[in-house]
């Protein structure tokens, strides 16, 4: 079993400005999607600045379906707006946030770059909830409830939110109609961000693209990739770091496969519901593994608290505990 993480994020590009800025003043950019290497931990910026957030929450009428004509309801989008840097009469960029699979409020308390960036830019920051999650829920609590109502969850017509949400600002907002629109994302939200450029070019000029495998299917990209950037992101955190993990996998199937080491696992690890079988110790080893991958996730530079509350570079933290 591999130990993996994701690399980059939004929070860790601390030269990535000069790309914002190349991308308010070039209408014709492709999509920017930034390298690992943009994100490096040699950056002098000083993380302990950070400000704190300040935004302001609105929500817009949504269709379900923007494809097609069984569905004609409409759903309240939530997406939240901090403009207290924001050059409005000069034409400020706005930074775009793309939603990722949470409640929006977590990504924008938690994505260090755009806030840090804003007051330079003169930019306006706008954080926009993915449908079917946070507060955008289509068919409020039956969102979830069959494969009926979860059909309407798609990146496609999350675009089209994001696309009708930017023409709804440019076209409503005093000051916002010649404002440059540039995508930013992480993770799945990189993913959005970059295909929001593509898919949508009048609407961004460019994205930033964070963390961003958009060719990550079958046949495109080898199925390994993802684990071994998570490997090699704990291998460069400490001596050893990622060969103890790997070593503790084996291990746990030697404990596990005595009555008495399924009880000391259970005790030793506080678990809710006693190990009893191999089957459970499987489960386990999966369990321990999404840990080290949330914890990778979120290794960003500075304090965050994200998933939970962590240190600055935590995979680093923990490596020096092993």
């Amino acid at each position: 079993m591999e130990l993996y993480l994701k690399a980059g994020s939004p929070g860790r590009g601390m030269s990535a400005w000069k790309v914002v800025l190349l991308l308010v003043g070039v209408q014709c950019l492709h999509v920017v999607a930034l390298k690992s290497q943009l994100f490096t931990r040699g950056d002098a910026l000083d993380y302990s600045s950070r400000k704190a957030v300040d935004y302001k929450t609105f929500y817009l009428n949504q269709k379900i379906d923007h494809f097609g004509f069984f569905e004609n309801g409409t759903f309240k989008q939530r997406y939240l707006v901090a403009d207290q840097h924001w050059h409005q009469a000069g034409g400020g960029p706005i930074l775009f946030y793309t939603g990722n699979e949470g409640d929006i409020t977590w990504f924008c308390n938690n994505t260090g770059f755009m806030w840090q960036v804003a007051e330079e830019l003169g930019a306006m920051l706008v954080f926009a909830e993915h449908r079917y999650y946070g507060d955008s829920m289509p068919f409020g609590p039956d969102s979830y409830s069959d494969s009926k109502h979860l059909n309407y969850l798609s990146s496609e017509q999350a675009l089209a939110d994001f696309a009708v949400l930017i023409r709804e600002l440019k076209g409503s907002w005093p000051g916002a109609r010649s404002s440059a629109v540039i995508a930013v994302g992480g993770s799945y939200g990189g993913m959005l961000a970059a295909w929001l450029r593509m898919k949508y070019p009048s609407v961004v000029v460019g994205a930033l693209a964070a963390s961003a495998p958009i060719w990550q299917f079958p046949g495109m990209v080898p199925c390994g990739d993802f684990h071994r950037i998570v490997s090699q992101d704990f291998a460069a955190s400490g001596p050893n770091c990622d060969v103890n993990i790997r070593r503790s996998w084996g291990a746990i199937d030697k404990i596990a496969s005595t009555a008495e080491g399924l009880a000391w696992l259970s005790g030793t690890f506080s678990l809710c519901a006693p190990l009893k079988s191999r089957p459970d110790s499987v489960a386990f080893k999966e369990w321990l593994q999404e840990t080290w991958v949330n914890l990778a996730m979120v290794d960003y530079p500075y304090e965050a608290s994200f998933l939970q509350p962590l240190p600055a570079w935590p995979v680093q933290v923990r490596t020096s505990l092993m």
